[in-house]
């Protein structure tokens, strides 16, 4: 609150102020914070944790705008090859393809030609013979593949060199099949490679003098041919005469085909030697044209980059087999194709019954179980039935309807574009290369390779003259990544697939690439996700932040960050309204002493350090209860076998991004879910698991939102709503009015306000800005029409018991165990300060994942229940962190069994075992490092969470 909705809300609203009109008219409605006044107070940023992007065509890339100023790099200094014959493609004036001729043909002879394409003639026959005599053109060169087109004399313009040559390559084979396959190499020119300068050794063609009677009454060849412009000797000395040739082929390309508008030249030495050359770039040997080089060309959200057939997502969506069949161990008839099975596919599941019933097909026999060709047969359909893609292709046809849309969205997924491959660009963007790599092959390096990449890389002097800028900046940018930690992400990463803490800390990076200086930057818990060998490179970065003349304030429970602060405000004494309070505010020295501080006593050194418990024994070998993952190899894992031993409290540690999340929440959570017939989600390739029979249930706990809906709240999801509701419609004034639990809903009309449909506010589209919310005008935020607001029960109205904290609402509700139960265990949780009916997307990570917490401690059932955990601690204070070990300890003592992923030390420490993965991250890490209890851990050499373990310890 004194952060975000003070501070930085203050700030920003001032920074507004100085915006135009038409902004304010919208943002004078915005609340002001509640303060009596404030002063020296620089316009606000703020970087919260919360990833709130859903677009897929944000990147890493374009959220850090590295690959924007890769864009731009690829078009000033990018060199764009041939598809087919993979040679440079590259821009030579008159006076640089003079200069490359007699660099490659010094000292030898040879005609500059000009094209005359077959197709683009200007004009053709008699007409285009005349007109080539009248402009002094008297020769033609005819390529060897088109020579039986011309029955002309060969002129005697040729040397010892070229006689020689032509023997050699034009011997009379001695066969028939010898004859054919000479012949076959003779006129098959395409084939032969190029090298490193685009020159080509192909058979001599002719020349053909056009200006004798015979020629002029046999008329020109029918196929393609060359203009003569000179025969010359390529020295020095004819340096000038040579540019002069080039100028002239360059004006006749233009002038003979219609539609040609690059200006090209052919160069062929008597030897057989050719050089195409051109002076707006085109292949050397077929005269292939890129398209002009600009930076939206690698751009995937411009329509002159993006690739056409996947519109620049880098994947299409198709109908998904794992999404029709959830469940390979159903039969046809008891459901195992979803679709078929809803009311509204009726008569689909009729005519699917009929046909396996023709061909008797078992409709009781698992789908997995079925043969090959029989399941081929039902999902690709035939003459006889449809099928599963006849259904959806039928649908397609009815997308116009919002349901049918709906419907199909369901059993989609995306695959890789077959186009693009992934790349997400047109594929003309694929052949422009910058050191040997194309922007495709940059953008999918880690952070890491991409920055040793430019490091290494060295470009001309003419290229660094225009791209000098725009290297510093990918430089700079990408070591400010590297030293927040997300080294191991690549550019081409989907930034909705980022957690809270790495989105925070790729805009960290890109603030501090910015260099804004007399701002107010706002950050929430930027450790969150880091692994403490990670928190020195961040307190680093906030350091340099604060050195360009900016003022941090940092919303933070991590022991270093707060060690490695100036100045402390500590918040309190309490949470919620037992909170609000500033205990403390000084000098970090003066913090470690105060008395008042709740913190503070948790950072002293503690030379008695007890733990809450002893550690439960771990025997691998002689324990029954475990689960066996094998052959796990997602991502970065390296096939991967590990023990979960049950009924203890297990921590994956290791540093960020070294594939905890891949192993626990992407591999062994689907692959337990599947296996129990709790979700049927696709796991990450493993070759077994093992263990499962010890368990009966799989739990899932970890930071999205509890609720899509705005109006979610705690007290609706624990299902406690339902009995409060009841509980206002049993009034006696309820009662006379007719109202029912329902008229008290937010989700249904009825008493809810109509204006603001139950949220309590209104969001305005700002169109260039963040959407502004403001409270509903009409029910002023209290979500209910007035007359509903009358209905009182104890005093309080439906709102004010909503508006009511958890500590409060448990004194209120002493007299309806099944309201106050659930609350009692949001207390125990170190939830109390939360009120009723808090929307739960104002929630943070850590508060929705206590909040699951809360929800699995109210039910029955614990016992044989694995629960697996994503970084509990977020957004705790020590206190609280003691508070979560103990919950975690009661499920254990419950008969459950708790898995976490998690970097904080306390809960390291407190662990029964630890799996550390490492060492480091991206692909480098995947592997199993130490694995044991913390005392093993720690002397394992290679693990650096043994070694900040150890460290902690000790300064402890």
């Amino acid at each position: 609150s004194l952060a975000f909705e003070t501070l930085f809300a203050e700030g920003q609203r001032r920074f507004i102020e100085s915006m135009s009109n038409y902004a304010r008219q919208f943002l004078n409605k915005a609340p002001k914070p509640d303060i009596e006044g404030i002063t020296n107070i620089p316009p606000a940023i703020s970087i919260e944790q919360k990833n709130t992007v859903k677009s897929s065509r944000s990147t890493v890339g374009t959220t850090t705008e590295v690959i924007d100023y890769l864009r731009l790099l690829f078009e000033k200094a990018g060199i764009v090859h041939c598809p087919i014959h993979n040679v440079p493609v590259q821009k030579e004036s008159v006076t640089e393809a003079a200069d490359k001729v007699l660099r490659l043909f010094a000292g030898k002879r040879g005609y500059i030609l000009s094209e005359v394409a077959e197709a683009q003639r200007v004009t053709e026959g008699k007409k285009l013979h005349t007109l080539l005599l009248q402009d002094g053109f008297l020769r033609i060169y005819v390529p060897a593949a088109e020579k039986k087109l011309s029955s002309a004399k060969e002129t005697d313009e040729t040397d010892a060199g070229k006689k020689n040559f032509l023997k050699k390559i034009l011997k009379k084979p001695t066969t028939k099949s010898a004859k054919k396959k000479s012949d076959a190499k003779t006129i098959s020119t395409e084939e032969m490679a190029p090298d490193a300068s685009g020159v080509t050794r192909e058979v001599m063609g002719t020349v053909v003098e056009i200006s004798e009677p015979a020629a002029i009454k046999k008329g020109l060849p029918k196929g393609k041919f060359y203009l003569v412009v000179d025969r010359v000797g390529f020295s020095a000395d004819e340096r000038g005469r040579l540019a002069d040739s080039l100028s002239q082929a360059y004006e006749a390309s233009l002038k003979y085909n219609i539609g040609v508008t690059t200006r090209r030249a052919v160069i062929v030495t008597t030897e057989g030697e050719t050089l195409r050359v051109s002076e707006e770039g085109c292949c050397p040997i077929c005269g292939y044209t890129p398209p002009p080089l600009s930076s939206r060309l690698f751009s995937f959200n411009s329509p002159i980059g993006a690739c056409s057939t996947c519109k620049g997502f880098g994947n299409i969506l198709e109908v998904d087999e794992n999404k029709v069949i959830p469940n390979p161990n159903l039969s046809l008839a008891s459901g195992a194709l979803h679709p078929f099975t809803m009311p509204s596919a009726a008569y689909e599941r009729k005519k699917l019954l009929e046909y396996c019933k023709k061909r008797k097909i078992d409709t009781t026999a698992p789908w997995k179980s079925l043969p090959k060709a029989v399941r081929d047969t039902i999902w690709n359909g035939n003459a006889d039935f449809f099928g599963v893609k006849g259904l959806f292709e039928y649908l397609e046809q009815l997308k116009y309807k919002m349901h049918v849309r709906v419907f199909i969205s369901r059993y989609r997924s995306p695959f890789r574009c077959p186009e693009c491959h992934g790349s997400r660009l047109r594929k003309e963007a694929s052949f422009v290369f910058l050191a040997g790599k194309s922007i495709h092959a940059l953008t999918s390096m880690t952070v890491e390779d991409l920055c040793a990449f430019f490091k290494k890389i060295a470009l001309p002097a003419h290229q660094l003259e225009v791209a000098g800028e725009v290297l510093k900046q990918i430089r700079a940018r990408l070591e400010f990544l590297v030293r927040v930690g997300v080294h191991y992400l690549s550019m081409d990463r989907e930034t909705r697939t980022l957690s809270g803490g790495e989105y925070q800390r790729l805009i960290l990076a890109n603030q501090l690439g910015m260099g804004l200086s007399q701002s107010l930057y706002v950050l929430d818990e930027p450790t969150v996700g880091l692994h403490p060998r990670d928190n020195d490179r961040l307190i680093s970065i906030l350091k340099d932040l604060r050195d360009l003349g900016n003022t941090l304030v940092v919303v933070e429970h991590d022991h270093d960050v707060i060690m490695n602060a100036e100045n402390i405000i500590e918040m309190g004494p309490g949470s919620g309204s037992l909170g609000g309070e500033v205990v403390f505010a000084g000098s970090t020295k003066d913090f470690l002493n105060s008395p008042k501080s709740n913190t503070a006593s948790y950072l002293r050194p503690k030379k008695n350090w007890v733990p809450l418990r002893e550690t439960r024994p771990v025997d691998l070998d002689n324990y029954r209860f475990k689960i066996t993952l094998k052959g796990a190899k997602g991502h970065n894992l390296k096939n991967l076998d590990v023990i979960f031993p049950l009924h203890r409290l297990v921590a994956v540690t290791g540093v960020s991004g070294s594939g905890k999340s891949t192993l626990i929440t992407k591999t062994l959570y689907p692959a337990l879910a599947r296996a129990l017939d709790i979700d049927h989600i696709v796991s990450q390739p493993f070759e077994k698991i093992e263990g499962v029979d010890n368990i009966k249930n799989v739990v899932l706990i970890d930071q999205s939102p509890i609720g899509k809906s705005a109006r979610s709240s705690p007290i609706t999801y624990l299902k406690a709503f339902d009995a409060i509701r009841t509980m206002m419609a049993s009034t006696i004034e309820s009662k006379a009015r007719g109202y029912t639990p329902g008229t008290f809903s937010l989700n249904v009309d009825g008493g809810r306000c109509p204006a603001c449909k139950g949220t309590g506010y209104e969001e305005i589209d700002m169109m260039f800005m963040d959407n502004v919310v403001i409270p509903c005008d009409v029910c002023d935020g209290k979500k209910y029409r007035p007359e509903i607001l009358e209905i009182e029960y104890k005093g309080r109205n439906i709102h004010q018991i909503l508006s009511m904290t958890v500590a409060d609402a448990m004194g209120f509700f002493v007299a309806h165990p099944n309201i106050r139960k659930p609350l009692s265990v949001l207390k125990e949780v170190g939830l109390e300060y939360l009120t009723l009916g808090q929307p739960a997307n104002s929630l943070s990570g850590g508060e929705s994942q206590r909040l699951k917490i809360a929800k699995e401690l109210s039910q029955v059932q614990q016992k044989s229940t694995l629960y697996i955990l994503d970084e509990p601690t977020t957004g705790l204070h020590f206190r609280e962190i003691d508070l979560l070990m103990k919950v975690l300890h009661r499920l254990i003592e419950t008969g459950g069994s708790v898995i976490v992923v998690e970097h904080n030390q306390d809960v390291i420490r407190g662990a029964d075992y630890i799996i550390d993965l490492g060492p480091e991250a991206g692909h480098k890490g995947g592997q199993l490092v130490a694995q044991g209890t913390p005392e093993d851990v720690m002397k394992a050499k290679k693990s650096l969470t043994g070694q900040y373990l150890k460290r902690y310890i000790d300064a402890s």
